[in-house]
């Protein structure tokens, strides 16, 4: 089984993890905001040296590719680059709204009794702040599908009817958080996860297997909306 670094720097809050096959070996959180420039290098050589293992050992690098925080995709996506030129190891972008989501469905799975609660039809929306009321968004089965392209969009009080008047809506992130006095119909669910690296294993191990690689030079983080120098 293919042994994967995991670096996921979206949001103010970043970790890194090592990886094999889909079960995740060690796990670094850095849980200090906005401190991904300075401890991110240090945290992976934590991890590596805890676990007796060179980077030469893995197979790959994965990073969280976006929407997120521009400066949290810009450290990450450079720090995954500097370790995949000087190894020359590929390099695999993970989307972030697909990392939410899968922390989501690994929360439910560690709590069966509250698994069941929810039908099959249940859908996971991952919700990233995205500044006011805005948000990077997407909707997911809760096998971790993905049913709709992320988005940029804001929420006001008529935002998912649509899902939401069909059944259970499970809305995680710390947009999912910010909005959630908009979000009251009774199929509304909150859960105000932060998306982890452990939350990448599963799509790193799909594309690793597929050589779904992203080319080092060329790659840049998905941003979903234009930079905007805040007033």
């Amino acid at each position: 089984m293919s042994l994967i670094l995991l670096i996921e720097t979206s949001t103010a809050v970043c970790s890194v993890a090592l990886a094999q096959g889909d079960r995740v070996l060690a796990v670094q959180h850095i849980p200090e905001p906005k401190s991904q420039a300075s401890r991110l290098a240090p945290a992976i050589q934590t991890l590596l040296k805890e676990q007796g293992c060179a980077l030469s050992e893995c197979d790959a690098v994965a990073v969280s590719a976006g929407p997120g925080s521009y400066t949290g995709l810009r450290v990450g996506v450079s720090t995954a680059k500097g370790l995949c030129f000087g190894s020359g190891k590929p390099l695999i972008a993970v989307n972030s709204l697909d990392i939410l989501a899968q922390n989501c469905i690994d929360l439910l799975a560690h709590n069966p009794e509250r698994l069941r609660t929810f039908p099959p039809h249940t859908l996971i929306v991952p919700m990233m702040d995205a500044r006011r009321m805005e948000v990077y968004t997407a909707r997911y089965q809760m096998d971790g599908k993905s049913l709709s392209a992320p988005q940029a969009m804001i929420v006001g009080a008529d935002s998912f009817q649509d899902i939401l008047s069909q059944g259970p809506v499970i809305f995680t992130g710390d947009g999912a958080q910010k909005c959630s006095p908009l979000l009251s119909h009774p199929n509304t669910y909150i859960e105000p996860l932060f998306p982890t690296a452990q939350g990448m294993r599963i799509a790193a191990q799909r594309a690793f297997q597929t050589k779904h690689y992203v080319d080092l030079a060329y790659f840049e983080p998905f941003y979903l909306k234009d930079f905007i120098i805040p007033l």
